[in-house]
């Protein structure tokens, strides 16, 4: 692809200008959590547009039976995130099944919720011990996700830097990210810190060639929730954004290759009429205290992404004396 210029803050991306779909054909995607939901979603209409998608999930059921509907463009994968070595095997099998052996598009959308169970939550009895909680959602969301990431670079960078190819990495995030959301603890914990995960390697991504974003769906369509639960949510104000939406986000940013550092919001039609827009809400842009040191930072920390760069520098940063340790 392009080389990338340093990340600087230009203006939101103009969510009017639609996916240039002919830029999918051929191109090598992993979609996790792929099998249903907005990763299903978002595995159809990539491979609706001619690109090589592996579907990654722990739904062996749905995810072979989506693969033979969309063969030849998709395949399924079992992977559990919280595995390195499934993930290992879905990206091999990625390249392995790409036309170019390369792997383009990286779109990060494994995930639970406390629907699964939030064991921050509960009151236990304060009379009986303490009981150790279970951090499954922050397993799945966190660290299967920076699994992914790492996994992704690794990947990306053995691949030919060519216009041709592409080296773009999606988060699926959440609103969450920036509104409370009571009872919603480890999930709410995982969503900031994916958002914070975009923030901090888009000042270095560029370096690789690897851009990266952010997607915050609102609440969304999903056969996954009851229509009675849908139905009370209606009641109490939620409007709904359809799964399609959500893919139609991923394809735009997926398409043009000059969007990264990005977090960009799934809505209703009501708020914007192409179902997203730009989050504006990840650089301090009003003169004051946080920009101040957000500059100051950018000063203080001089690493770059480059191998061997780190061999004149301290763990923490600074200049080793004469450039030895």
């Amino acid at each position: 692809m392009p080389p990338l210029p340093k990340y600087e803050y230009t203006g939101p991306v103009d969510c009017t200008i639609p996916p240039d779909r002919a830029q999918l054909k051929g191109k090598s995607v992993i979609v996790t959590g792929g099998a249903n939901g907005m990763g299903e979603s978002t595995v159809r209409a990539f491979a609706a547009e001619g690109a090589f998608v592996t579907i990654a999930d722990v739904n062996d059921e749905r995810g072979n039976n989506l693969a033979k509907e969309l063969h030849p463009n998709a395949q399924f994968v079992h992977c559990n995130i919280t595995s390195w070595e499934e993930q290992v095997q879905t990206f091999e099998a990625a390249i392995a099944n790409s036309p170019n052996r390369s792997c383009d598009v990286v779109i990060a959308n494994a995930g639970i919720s406390r629907a699964s169970g939030d064991d921050l939550w509960p009151l236990d009895d304060p009379n009986a011990p303490p009981v150790k909680p279970g951090l499954a959602i922050i397993d799945v969301n966190m660290i299967g996700t920076l699994y992914t990431w790492k996994l992704a670079v690794h990947y990306f960078r053995k691949q030919p830097d060519v216009p041709e190819r592409d080296r773009c990495f999606i988060i699926t995030g959440s609103m969450v990210a920036w509104i409370d959301s009571p009872a919603n603890w480890q999930y709410t914990c995982t969503k900031y810190g994916l958002r914070g995960l975009m923030r901090v390697a888009r000042r270095s991504s560029w370096e690789q060639g690897i851009r990266i974003n952010y997607v915050a769906p609102c609440y969304i369509k999903s056969a996954i929730r009851s229509p009675e639960y849908e139905a009370e949510l209606t009641r109490k104000g939620v409007q709904f954004a359809p799964q399609e939406d959500v893919a139609m986000c991923m394809m735009r940013l997926a398409t043009d290759q000059t969007i990264n550092g990005h977090s960009l919001m799934i809505t209703p039609k009501s708020v914007a009429k192409e179902g997203f827009k730009d989050a504006e809400q990840d650089d301090h842009i009003e003169e004051g205290y946080l920009k101040r040191n957000q500059e100051t930072q950018l000063r203080v920390i001089e690493d770059q992404w480059q191998v061997g760069w780190s061999k004149t520098r301290t763990a923490e940063g600074a200049t080793k004396s004469n450039g030895h340790s």
